[in-house]
């Protein structure tokens, strides 16, 4: 066997651990317009397969994903499965970031503890711990299922350590991921081990998965070699056939690698036991590797070709199917990630408009300036300016219908919405009275272009809001509201603190204004 062949599965980790890096750097700059283009703005949670898990449940009751969710993810998750059945987990030993990353950092666990490493964790906690992995699974499913959210992404180590320097991972993460590479240093993966739900859920495959690791009993020289190579210490030289939860294919204890009888432990399909299997039967590593790439890039260029792979929401409002604007895009549809130009391209609404509407600085480009950034720009103004903001003065400005909530609109947006709209019925035009926000120099602007704004209401012009629309359910808890109080509130067990109040309130279908309103109340 070769230098190169020998190694094919370090090249492929290597590989992978590169692109899923450049990927989620390039997310970053796509932030600020200076992505490169051939690599688009998909996030790491579009190629992370088990967010197809994480949203199945709410892809089967609404027809939707789970936000940060697209269809590339469950595309991944198929192709993640199909190689789970054919070769068993091959996504932990071969592609995982987290995966090779605590692999790596091992290496220099086995230089400072030589044969020890791996071996400090007494055999019956170890026993015991590989089943946490599975309660895990449990409650991220739970609780994703229960509240629409990406909630894993504030303890997952592989979020964090693809975004450690962003500012967006939690502190939670952080600390798991930190810890999850120290203990790398004295057990082999332990993350995989103990705690990956994903792990967990791919190797419940082992048992039926079409090709096993098998040891030839009558070549066997009981040396030992296997289990000790072995990562996710599995006993393979009392086995037949591994079929354990726990392995990863790494094929580290076949006769490719450690054992030294060619052919007693090899990667072969299921057969009878009593038939010896030929040799034409078995997978070397370096096959395993080649059809890895090609079942996943070929699944990739695949859907891609057929128009179904996307790493990104697709930038079209649904339209109305009945009424006077029977087959135009509505308004209600436009997402916090759309940028104003796209705005203005979809509704036929000159940018120069949609700037003035909502005062955003000449400095600001709007082909890349989203809708959700006006959240920032007005994040201290009593009343919240958002994309709901958005939606209002787009449908009110083209005469199209919309249900009239509780948002508020800027002064020169309706100033222009008064202009250009002269079939205003009078709801509306009382809507519009009742919520406009005026500007007012007393409340500290965001930035030092960025508009302020207060209501007209004299008593809350000077008064900073404690609940804005930057605010997550940690900074009401930070106010002295209970969770108790809160979970009344939203009717609901309050997910994790560091989520967006007025995000949770959108991806369940409340009135923000309406919770912000009940939490000032508990305030005052």
């Amino acid at each position: 066997m070769t230098k190169k062949t020998k190694h094919i599965r370090t090249i492929i980790q290597v590989f992978f651990f590169a692109l899923v890096g450049l990927i989620a750097f390039n997310h970053t700059l796509s932030e600020s317009g200076q992505s490169i283009s051939f690599l688009g703005s998909a996030s790491v949670h579009a190629i992370c397969p088990f967010g197809g898990v994480e949203t199945l449940y709410q892809l089967f009751t609404t027809g939707g994903y789970i936000q940060k969710i697209h269809s590339a993810t469950l595309i991944l998750m198929g192709i993640a499965f199909t190689l789970a059945i054919l070769f068993g987990p091959v996504i932990c030993g071969w592609v995982c970031p987290i995966g090779s990353i605590q692999e790596w950092i091992g290496t220099i666990g086995k230089r400072i503890f030589g044969v020890h490493y791996n071996q400090f964790m007494p055999k019956k906690l170890d026993r015991v711990l590989r089943y946490l992995r599975y309660i895990l699974l449990g409650l991220v499913l739970y609780n994703t299922a229960r509240s629409g959210l990406l909630l894993f992404t504030n303890v997952d180590p592989y979020f964090a350590l693809f975004h450690f320097w962003t500012g967006e991972t939690a502190v939670a993460a952080l600390v798991i991921l930190g810890v999850t590479l120290a203990l790398s240093l004295v057990v082999e993966r332990p993350w995989c081990k103990y705690a990956c739900p994903y792990g967990a859920l791919l190797g419940l495959t082992n048992p039926i998965r079409i090709f096993k690791i098998r040891r030839q009993a009558s070549t066997c020289i009981d040396c030992g070699n296997c289990d000790r190579a072995c990562p996710m210490n599995i006993e393979v030289s009392t086995k037949a056939a591994v079929t354990d939860h726990q392995c990863i294919s790494c094929m580290q204890c076949t006769s490719e690698d450690r054992c030294p009888i060619e052919k007693t432990v090899a990667l072969l399909p299921r057969v009878p036991s009593s038939q010896t299997p030929k040799k034409s039967l078995s997978i070397s590593r370096f096959t395993l590797g080649l059809l890895t790439l090609i079942l996943m890039f070929g699944g990739i260029a695949a859907t891609s070709a057929l128009g179904v792979w996307s790493t990104e929401s697709e930038k079209i409002p649904v339209k109305y199917n009945e009424g006077e604007a029977k087959g135009s895009y509505n308004p209600a549809d436009i997402r916090g990630s759309y940028t104003f130009k796209e705005i203005s391209d979809l509704f036929g609404i000159e940018q120069s408009v949609l700037r003035e509407a909502f005062l955003i600085p000449e400095t600001e480009d709007l082909a890349i300036f989203k809708s959700k950034n006006l959240e920032a720009l007005y994040a201290d103004a009593p009343q919240e300016i958002g994309n709901s903001s958005v939606q209002v003065f787009v449908a009110l400005y083209n005469n199209l219908p919309i249900d009239l909530g509780d948002e508020y609109l800027l002064e020169p947006a309706v100033k222009l919405i008064l202009a250009h709209n002269l079939e205003l019925t009078e709801e509306q035009k009382s809507y519009l009275q009742t919520h406009t926000v005026k500007l007012d120099s007393k409340v500290i602007p965001v930035t030092e272009t960025a508009p302020v704004a207060s209501t007209t209401t004299p008593e809350t012009s000077t008064t900073e809001p404690a609940i804005n629309g930057q605010s997550t359910f940690q900074s009401a808890l930070d106010l002295g509201i209970t969770e108790a109080q809160i979970e009344t509130i939203i009717n609901a067990k309050m997910p994790a603190t560091n989520v967006s109040i007025r995000s949770y309130c959108q991806e369940n279908g409340l009135s923000f204004s309406e919770v912000k309103a009940a939490l000032s109340a508990l305030l005052e």
